[in-house]
């Protein structure tokens, strides 16, 4: 009886998953809210130090830029293209380093009260986070009010209620953004910067002319800062197994900036989720079995200047398409760098560069309504008997408006006597989707294997300023992964990545011309990587 269960369950997951993946694909798992942001009932403590280190190797394969045009070609020609090469200093091809290290505690603001959970969590690796100064950031800090949570029915089941929660965290945005701080959950070494994923954990500023990779502030990680409402609620439900029926739901509002940053301009952002999961059994945590459908969604406005230069020309669009791919450069040609309003029309000055990723203000800047949304599904579980726990997961994305971009691909790739790396690197009405699938299998002892082990394959695409003649690119990456277990915490990871970048679907020939010197010669990629979590209760 319950082999056919299972049969029945993993047939109905199929099903699901393949009407909706022949809609849209979609993601993640586990209730991130419920694990990042509350303390288990009934097991308070003070303090909790926990984290994870990942000491990683990684080998690219990727050729040198040749055969670009113009400008661009005679700074192009003979360097590595930025996708070629390992984050955050991109300037290798093959190196050891620390992928990621992160510290933090948890715990209950205990005696103040039992109903106050707090969250903090700093990285000290070697990513786009910490590339800013290379020093230790500050990732999550936050605190969660529970009394209106409402507790439990006389089932054991979650009542609807309302926690609300304060400071910085990642925001209901993809559920791969959600689960990227909790490694008990993904297996990749993924480099994703190729990727939505990547776009929408990165900051897109006015500050393009200088922004990555070498002086760019660095990545949000997926954080920002604001105020959450959240909760979720259980029903129960026999259907493919003893476990309840479970709806999450989030709205939050956040500044919408970097990290770390206040309000720039005056704008905020908003976020919401909703999810509906069904709960196989009681496992619990980032790996519980379970199946779930989400849907998320956000929405702000983001001050951004298309004309810094003050000519008169959109900086994003070359120059036969009426405006000035490359507005100028950083050379304030004396001018008072607090200045910052007295650009020079029409000429390669401009008065000052922007701080950090402040908006550069010079008359020109405006609004602009930013979108991401997606919907997804996932599921995890062990469906037949003597076998091992099967997992997949999908998730469709899309942006209106800007995302962050990156320099050579896909920026323009200008066949332009100034140069090319300068150029503006956002489309302010870009349309980019994004999309990924994602198949796991855990063996375990069925194979005579006494430690669990891992098979995955991932597939990515992201179609970038999609419907741009000047700037769209697609990419398309393949993943293959394989993990060894020494411990529950303890694991060697070892993945090959297959990319094919192209800019084909560019119209203006120049363009498509260089865009492709670039992207053909962005090859495969060899990773290795240990991962040691470790988590330790000090006060009770």
């Amino acid at each position: 009886m319950r082999i056919q269960r299972k049969l029945f369950q993993g047939a109905l997951a199929g099903c699901v998953t393949a009407i909706l993946a022949s809609h849209a694909p979609s993601a993640d798992a586990a209730n991130w809210f419920k694990l990042r942001g509350t303390e288990p009932g009934g097991t308070a403590h003070t303090l909790q130090v926990w984290g994870f280190i990942q000491p990683t190797y990684v080998k690219d394969y990727s050729d040198e830029i040749k055969g670009a045009l113009g400008g661009f070609g005679n700074a192009a020609n003979g360097t590595l293209p930025v996708p070629g090469t390992i984050p955050p200093d991109r300037t290798e091809q093959e190196s050891f380093f620390l992928r990621r290290a992160r510290i933090g505690i948890r715990g209950t603001m205990i005696p103040v009260s039992n109903d106050i959970d707090y969250f903090i969590l700093t990285e000290w690796g070697q990513n786009g986070i910490t590339r800013a100064g290379g020093a230790a950031h500050l990732l999550d800090a936050s605190v969660t009010f529970n009394q209106l949570s409402r507790g439990q029915d006389d089932d054991g089941l979650a009542n609807l209620g309302a926690r609300i929660r304060m400071g910085q965290f990642l925001f209901s945005q993809t559920s791969q953004a959600l689960s990227q701080s909790t490694p008990g959950r993904r297996v990749h070494v993924f480099m994703p910067e190729a990727t939505f994923a990547n776009a929408i954990g990165r900051y897109a500023s006015d500050n393009g002319v200088h922004n990555w990779p070498e002086d760019e502030v660095g990545a949000n990680g997926a954080r920002d800062i604001g105020v959450e409402v959240f909760d979720w609620v259980e029903f129960k439900n026999d259907w493919f197994g003893d476990g309840p029926i479970e709806i999450t739901y989030s709205a939050a509002i956040g500044n919408g900036d970097y990290i770390g940053e206040l309000n720039r301009d005056d704008n905020f952002t908003n976020y919401y989720w909703l999810s509906i999961a069904k709960l196989f059994d009681n496992t619990r945590g980032p790996r519980r079995h379970d199946m779930m459908l989400y849907g998320w969604y956000q929405k702000g406005d983001v001050l951004f200047n298309n004309d810094i230069n003050n000519d008169g020309n959109p900086d994003n669009l070359p120059l036969p398409a009426g405006g000035n791919v490359n507005p100028g450069n950083l050379n304030t040609g004396g001018v008072n760098p607090g200045q910052c309003g007295g650009a020079t029309g029409g000429g390669l000055e401009f008065a000052c560069l922007s701080p950090g990723n402040r908006v550069f203000k010079n008359g020109n800047e405006k609004d602009y309504e930013r979108k991401y949304y997606g919907v997804g599904f996932e599921y995890f579980d062990k469906p037949f008997d003597k076998m091992g726990q099967m997992r997949f997961e999908a998730e469709w994305q899309k942006v209106d408006s800007m995302s962050f971009d990156g320099p050579q691909s896909p920026s323009a790739a200008v066949n332009d006597n100034v140069g090319g790396f300068d150029s503006i690197l956002y489309d302010p009405d870009g349309e980019n989707v994004g999309w990924y699938v994602d198949v796991g299998y855990d063996i375990h002892q069925h194979l005579g294997l006494k430690k669990r082990t891992t098979l995955n394959v991932r597939y990515d695409e992201f179609d970038r300023n999609e419907g741009n003649e000047f700037r769209e690119v697609n990419f398309k990456t393949w993943t293959a992964t394989a993990e060894y277990f020494f411990h529950k915490k303890a694991r060697a990871t070892l993945t090959y990545q297959w990319r094919d970048f192209s800019a084909d679907e560019r119209d203006d020939p120049p363009y498509k011309t260089n865009g492709n010197a670039v992207l053909e010669q962005v090859d495969n990629r060899l990773g290795l990587q240990v991962t040691f979590i470790y988590k330790n209760v000090l006060l009770r």
